[in-house]
């Protein structure tokens, strides 16, 4: 599809998972000359190599990568605004692909600052300083909360007091609401990915992001969720296609859509199963039970044997957060995407096992920390005291409120 327009288009988020398969996708078209990338940098050459090595987790030939230029490396990010804010190059932006945030189950300080304030105030200097065709902001499908529809359509709104697995959720709401309430004329289009695992080209070797959640189950033989119940996900080069799908189609019939399997495309964790074992030449998990999250707990003396080298209270906080979410057994309606062109995903069982390959030689404990990065062992320990007690969490108060 070609660029309905003729200004520059601005990426955010460039260096991660989801903005870097977009750039892999843009670096091929002919509007690369004219793409523009907010990037960490103390100089545009230090930035133009994080891009380059962005580019190259996803197999980007170097002829490809030579396209990086450092005419087009704006030094920043989103908690740094004013640093980049008198930017002569700001003013011939006509679109915003902003795909940064601080991601994971973590809650960094740096977490509200960026994923709200910061993208505020981003969002707020384009919409003054350019001439905005439309700012496409990634969000998240768990930004729904708690509790939601087993099918969360796209219309869906959450109620005010919805609760919240993790602050990174809680944080991309909050962004939404704020960036429709204080910008009523920001050309916003926003896009809510469901789970990013893997892509279909490359498996985990971009990023073992999520990944390590399956080996996890498969290496205890056990999680808090049936083998029956089903997950919503999508592969990062489908989520980069569908943004750059929404971003160039010159009219859309709405400004809010997921990116996801769908409930029809979603698929069941014993499907997942069969998929990875095949992939390595396995077999499937035969003796595998669903259990509370104490009963996993009370194996951490076996975590070492089983992850690999891992901080015991940060692989017992994962068990329990993803345990919640899966429990939930909910997919995301994707409808309104699709009737705007977009074909549907690859299932995640037809890659799972190229995600098993290109994860070997990788403990569960080291592909853990894509998600759980910067966390310390002081930190670690920390989360003691945020392991489940007696209160029930929000998933499990939102099978009880439907029940």
């Amino acid at each position: 599809m070609s660029h309905p327009s003729s200004g520059s288009l601005l990426v955010t988020g460039a260096t991660g998972f989801l903005g870097g398969a977009v750039i892999s996708a843009l670096v091929t078209q002919p509007r690369w000359p004219t793409v523009l990338l907010l990037v960490r940098g103390k100089t545009p050459a230090e930035g133009r190599q994080r891009i380059v090595e962005s580019l190259r987790r996803f197999a980007v030939p170097e002829h490809l990568c030579d396209l990086v230029q450092e005419s087009q490396i704006i030094c920043g990010d989103l908690c740094s605004v004013p640093s980049f804010a008198d930017d002569a190059r700001l003013s011939g932006v006509t679109d915003v692909v902003n795909c940064a945030a601080i991601a994971g189950f973590g809650a960094p300080k740096t977490l509200w600052p960026t994923n709200v304030d910061g993208t505020l105030a981003f969002a707020k200097l384009l919409n003054e300083r350019a001439s905005l065709r439309r700012f496409l902001h990634v969000g998240t499908a768990m930004a729904c909360g708690l509790p939601a529809p087993h099918v969360v359509s796209e219309a869906y709104q959450a109620p005010a007091d919805a609760a919240h697995l993790v602050p990174y959720t809680e944080s991309k709401i909050e962004c939404e609401k704020r960036l429709r309430a204080e910008l009523p004329d920001l050309p916003l289009v926003v896009a809510r990915p469901s789970i990013i695992v893997g892509d279909t080209r490359y498996g985990c070797a971009p990023s073992p992001s999520i990944f390590w959640v399956f080996r996890m189950a498969r290496a205890l033989g056990k999680f808090t969720c049936s083998l029956e119940d089903k997950v919503d996900i999508v592969p990062a080069d489908y989520c980069a296609e569908a943004i750059l799908h929404l971003l160039d189609k010159p009219q859309l019939a709405h400004d809010q859509y997921h990116i996801s399997a769908g409930e029809h495309l979603s698929v069941r964790y014993r499907d997942i199963d069969a998929a990875i074992a095949a992939g390595l030449g396995q077999p499937p998990t035969s003796d595998y039970e669903p259990v509370e999250y104490a009963d996993l707990a009370a194996r951490h003396r076996e975590f070492q044997a089983l992850f690999g080298p891992c901080i015991v209270p940060v692989m017992l906080r994962a068990i329990e957060l993803y345990g919640e979410y899966a429990s939930l057994n909910m997919c995301f309606a994707n409808d309104r995407l699709l009737a705007e062109g977009m074909p549907p995903p690859r299932r995640f069982t037809d890659y799972a096992g190229l995600c098993a390959r290109t994860a070997e030689g990788t403990t569960i404990a080291e592909q853990m920390q894509y998600d759980f990065k910067g966390i310390s062992t002081r930190a670690a320990n920390a989360l003691r005291g945020m392991l489940r007690s007696s209160q029930p969490g929000p998933a499990e108060t939102a099978r009880k409120a439907a029940a």
